[in-house]
Parts: C-alpha cells; structure tokens; sequence
C-alpha cells in the first residue's frame, strides 16, 4: 500500500563545546518524500533563528533548566515545510515515537528544543541531566516546558532524541493501520492511537520501545485474558496498565477500565490467527 509521508530528520552536528565555545551550532535538513517536490538536504545554521537563553520547566523531570536553543515553531519555521505536513513525530532511539498534531496550538507551543543545557554560572554543555532521576541525555533535547495535572504525562519517558519527522497525518496513520487492514474490527484503533502507540507498533510498523502488538506475541500470552480476575471483571490487560503486575510499562490510571476492556479484545481480534 503506497504512502507518502513528509518526514525531517535532524541530525545535529555539534562538536564538544565548552562554557566559551560558540556559535558552531548546524542542522542538516532532509526534506521529503513530498508530493510534486523532489527531495532535498540542506545544512541551517541556527545562528539564523535567534537562539534564546531561557529558564524553563521541563515535564519529564519536575524541575527548571537553564537552557540554550530554539522553539520548536523556530524550527519548524526553518523548515519550510509543505504545506501537506500537518503533525510531527518525535523518535527517539529506544524506539519512541510521541506524535504531535500541530493544529495542536497549546502543545506544539509548549515544546523547547535544548541545545545546551547550563549550570548556575552559566556553563554551559552538551549534556542534559535530568534531576532526580539520575540520568543524562545528550542535547539536542526535546523540552515539554508546559506544568501537567495529575502524574502522569507521555513527556515523563523520552530518552536520546533520534529524529523529528514532518508528515502528512493521514499518510502516518495508514502506514501504521497497514498490518491491520485486513482485520474488519477497527474498535480499538483510536485507542491505540489516544495511548499506546508512542511505545508500541503494531506488524512492525510505528515504535518499538514496548511489545509490538501484532508480532510480539509472547508479551500477550505471559498473562492470560482472565488472569486473577472473574469473568464478570476487567481482564487481564488491566492489571498490566494499572500497575498490579511486574513489568516496564508506565502505570496508567487515567485510562478507564472500559476502554481497557475495548482495547484488550481489540487486541485479540487483530491477531487472533497468531494465536491459534
């Protein structure tokens, strides 16, 4: 099934830099496949987007950040991006993807792109450490700088930012549907979408943080579909989405156990032949 998806890869190529070093900051821009224009790359000094020096809270660890860089809508300005693309995709290299709509105006507005991280007397480097969690990643760092209700938010889990991809929505969702397609039960698919596709794909397609949902059986059969649960109760993809089993996964108590219930027998249909 042909697609065609508009996707930006950004590779920094930044070297060592210390609290002194300048202003050798590049982007290399890979524009396309998009439709009725051949594909280009071309090198953007970010000189050109008026970097700014901020103080910003960052969702994933809790805390504020003495930072270097550039909006995101700085960058998606730099682009120049056809007119066709209508949401990004973050990746990142454990195999996370976080999509972003960008008629999403409070999102995409919420979103920094790090590419120093500073210290108290301003030195600043290419590391960014995140507080509390004993962990640093390399910049350039996807900031969400936007406080979020409750405990839990997609932004919590990045790790190494790996590309960010312009596409066109529809062209993304079809390529990601395509093992599906030949499964009339589309049910759980806007829940799939709402909660778990950042981590999990689905026959290969999409992320690959989590178990894929239509090859990776064995993340399925290791917890039966009434595990310590009555019939007449949730099944047993609610334990492993609120926590009451072992396991990587974030706990997830915004998620109502209707559509857990929704998406476990979604689950079942669309891969109901591999488990015969």
């Amino acid at each position: 099934m042909g697609t065609r998806i508009s996707v930006l890869t950004l590779a920094l190529l930044l070297p060592s830099l210390d609290a002194g070093a300048a202003d050798a900051f590049t982007i290399q821009l890979e524009i396309g496949p998009v439709r009725d224009l051949p594909s280009s790359t071309r090198t953007v000094s970010l000189e050109q987007a008026g970097r700014q020096q901020l103080r910003v809270f960052d969702a994933q660890d809790r805390q504020e950040h003495n930072v270097r860089g550039i909006p995101l809508r700085s960058l998606l300005t730099l682009a120049n991006a056809p007119k066709t693309v209508d949401a990004i995709v973050i990746t990142y290299t454990d195999g996370m993807e976080i999509p972003v709509r960008l008629a999403d105006k409070e999102t995409v507005d919420a979103l920094f792109i790090a590419l120093e991280h500073g210290d108290v007397l301003d030195r600043f480097a290419t590391r960014y450490p995140l507080r509390g969690r004993g962990l640093e990643v390399s910049c350039p760092k996807v900031v969400y700088t936007r406080k979020v209700m409750g405990s839990y938010t997609i932004w919590r889990y990045p790790t190494e930012l790996a590309t960010i991809k312009l596409v066109t929505w529809k062209s993304y969702e079809a390529k990601l549907a395509q093992p599906t397609r030949s499964v009339p039960d589309r049910s759980g698919w806007p829940l799939y979408l709402q909660h778990c596709q950042p981590c999990h794909g689905i026959g290969g397609q999409g992320a690959k943080r989590g178990a894929d949902f239509l090859s990776n059986m064995d993340a399925y059969r290791r917890v039966p579909p009434h595990a310590a649960t009555g019939w007449d109760e949730q099944p047993s993809l609610h334990e492993k989405v609120k926590g009451y089993v072992d396991g990587s996964m974030p706990v997830l108590h915004h998620i109502s156990s209707k559509d857990i219930t929704s998406l476990w027998r979604w689950l079942h249909a669309i891969h109901r032949g591999a488990t015969k």
